[in-house]
């Protein structure tokens, strides 16, 4: 009579099922974004990356039961661990970075800030155009406001992003003399420094125009360049990129973190 084959441990079971899921979840959202980000934003490889890794992962771990099931045991309850530790770490983070980009303009700002994204061939990426319409709502609705345009020229970009808002902000009616280009910037951290500098008067009040993810990171920037008078207007993303770009968030408020 043949031995009834045991099934994995329950920790087994449910590790391997988290990464089959997880693996294809990813690698299927790679696939949708392409559309929107194209080949070119190396952020997205992010999911390819991930996508591949969980299926790895899950094979090692059946790999492993040939051997030990000890061993498989073992491994699984490891990889439920930093899984565990990962998500939690995740969820904190991210929930500051969204409950920043639920902040609101305080009015009549003296400067409005808006940071650059990348611009394209035909014009402004989508990402730019946003902040770009969330920009000119607010210079319409706030007539004394001037504007400073944030983001220089890079490899893969016809103009700088200064360049490509101001144009835009002109076309949608807002007077030329409300606008001040700084086009050398390349970060986050460039973008508001040199507007500083750019800035009249002492503690000016500021109001930070980006990306809702953004938001955060923006605002405390500011803060630590000695910006005290700041708030944020969040501009929206396309349906598909929220997931994309909070993650690429929250590897930069990391970063942030542990280097500052």
């Amino acid at each position: 009579m043949k031995k009834k084959k045991k099934k994995p441990a329950k920790i087994v079971r449910v590790v391997s099922w988290f990464l089959v899921i997880a693996g294809y979840c990813s690698l299927a959202y790679y696939a949708l974004l392409l559309p929107y980000l194209g080949f070119s934003v190396s952020f997205s490889l992010f999911w390819l990356a991930l996508g591949a890794g969980c299926l790895a992962l899950n094979w090692l771990l059946k790999r492993v039961r040939k051997k030990s099931r000890r061993r498989q045991r073992r491994l699984a309850t490891a990889l439920a661990v930093v899984i565990a530790a990962a998500l939690a770490l995740y969820i904190g983070v991210t929930g500051r970075v969204a409950a920043g980009g639920l902040s609101r303009p305080a009015p009549e700002a003296d400067y409005v800030l808006v940071l650059g994204a990348r611009v394209k061939d035909n014009g402004p990426s989508v990402l730019l155009e946003y902040r770009i319409e969330k920009a000119a709502e607010y210079l319409k609705a706030n007539k004394k406001s001037r504007a400073i345009l944030c983001g220089g020229q890079g490899s893969n970009e016809p103009m700088s992003e200064a360049q490509a808002m101001y144009d835009s902000l002109v076309k949608r009616g807002i007077d030329k003399d409300r606008l001040i280009l700084e086009d050398k910037s390349t970060s986050t951290e460039e973008n508001i420094a040199f507007a500083q500098a750019l800035m009249e008067g002492e503690d000016p009040s500021v109001v930070i125009t980006t990306t809702g993810y953004h938001i955060y990171r923006a605002l405390n920037t500011a803060r630590a360049l000695g910006l005290q008078n700041v708030s944020g207007n969040p501009a929206k993303c396309a349906w598909v990129t929220p997931l994309n770009y909070y993650t690429r968030e929250f590897f930069a408020v990391l970063r942030d973190w542990i280097v500052k």
